[in-house]
């Protein structure tokens, strides 16, 4: 924006979410290679994109499930739990790890 402030809920649709979510993906695969002990947490700006997310997750889960172990937080956010990403899950996560 032009105060240099970041809009985390601007949507362009311009189509480039897959090259987006590609370079964070290598990001995350270079992080984790040096820092194996690391977890990493993410969740959208919105409830839509975290659903957005679980759909990504779900889509790719063979291949992402090969090189991380991921999981998700679910149930009342003032107490929530981890659980193992299942991609059969009917509800939302509200998180991932």
């Amino acid at each position: 924006m032009a105060d240099g402030t970041i809009d985390d809920k601007a949507n362009t649709n311009n189509g480039d979410i897959i090259k987006v979510l590609s370079t964070v993906i290598h990001i995350i695969k270079d992080f984790t290679k040096d820092k194996p002990e690391s977890k990493i947490a993410f969740v959208g700006s919105t409830k839509e994109r975290t659903a957005l997310y679980q759909r990504i997750l779900k889509t790719y889960f063979e291949t992402f499930n090969k090189e991380f172990i991921i999981t998700a937080l679910q149930g009342p956010m003032d107490s929530p739990s981890e659980t193992v990403f299942n991609p059969g899950h009917k509800g939302v996560y509200f998180a991932f790890l």
